[in-house]
């Protein structure tokens, strides 16, 4: 991702903060036309997999393939994003948030809603977009007196753009998406058989998936999965290799949908 690893700049170290929604969608335009050129690769089945904002902007991507004179993308994988839209994202957490502390009992819960009430929260939210929507339209924002940088551009982008509507209008291959029942982050409504055809009403195929125990990092949760837990849980997930059931589907769609005839995965 542009601003990590090494793309990293020594005399600009504020690259990610300053990369837009855009600029990513352009990044991943070069990573498709980087293996397009490539002798080995079949340009006409390649696939593209984007998790949480990488499934959020596939559309923008398989568009930009396709105007950059690219063959169209044959398929596409969303994990934990497909039909979302980072805004709407972004509320849904607030709410979850603000839902938890509600409920929680005991000291914990009492403190919690004495210094982060409800209404705290929401003005710090409009704080937030007042600072990111501000005048001169800052790349980014610094919060928490200067710890902590935001990318403003990025936001703006997000919430100017239509992720539903550029769904319907750019998703014409096929697709697998997989959005799990624990994912606090986004909404796995989406992953319904009876709305995902309506999102991509032009794609060749959709198999849609909603593990039960599944969770936005990928790694399925035996427990309840709160959002005020998510620094903890996180940490502990990041130590467990990816859920076996989000591959074995992913593997199951691959050989069905890529490798249908193919010798090579025919004999596996």
């Amino acid at each position: 991702k542009r601003g990590t690893g090494k793309s990293m700049k020594k005399d600009d170290k504020n690259l990610y903060y300053r990369a837009g929604m855009m600029d990513l969608v352009a990044d991943a335009i070069e990573a498709v036309k980087y293996l397009a050129s490539d002798p080995r690769i079949d340009r006409k089945k390649i696939v593209v997999l984007g998790h949480s904002e990488g499934a959020i902007i596939m559309p923008l991507i398989c568009k930009g393939v396709i105007e950059s004179g690219l063959e169209p993308v044959f398929g596409c994988i969303f994990y934990c994003g497909f039909g979302e839209n980072v805004k709407d994202a972004m509320d849904l957490q607030a709410d979850a948030v603000k839902k938890e502390i509600r409920e929680l009992t005991g000291p914990k819960g009492w403190i919690l809603r004495t210094v982060a009430s409800e209404e705290k929260i929401d003005r710090q939210r409009k704080d937030f977009f007042d600072k990111v929507n501000g005048p001169d339209e800052p790349d980014f924002i610094s919060m928490q007196c200067g710890l902590v940088k935001q990318s403003a551009k990025w936001i703006r982008e997000h919430c100017e753009f239509n992720a539903q509507e550029c769904l319907a209008q750019n998703i014409s291959c096929h697709c697998l998406a997989i959005t799990g029942c624990k994912d606090f982050q986004v909404r796995d409504e989406f992953c319904k058989p009876e709305v995902a055809h309506g999102l991509v009403p032009k794609a060749l195929s959709i198999e849609v998936h909603r593990p039960t125990n599944l969770t936005h990092a990928l790694r399925s949760s035996e427990g309840p999965s709160k959002i005020l837990d998510i620094n903890k849980d996180y940490t502990k997930m990041g130590k467990l290799p990816l859920d076996g059931e989000v591959l074995s589907i992913t593997d199951a769609w691959l050989d069905k949908i890529v490798f249908e005839g193919d010798t090579v995965a025919s004999a596996r």
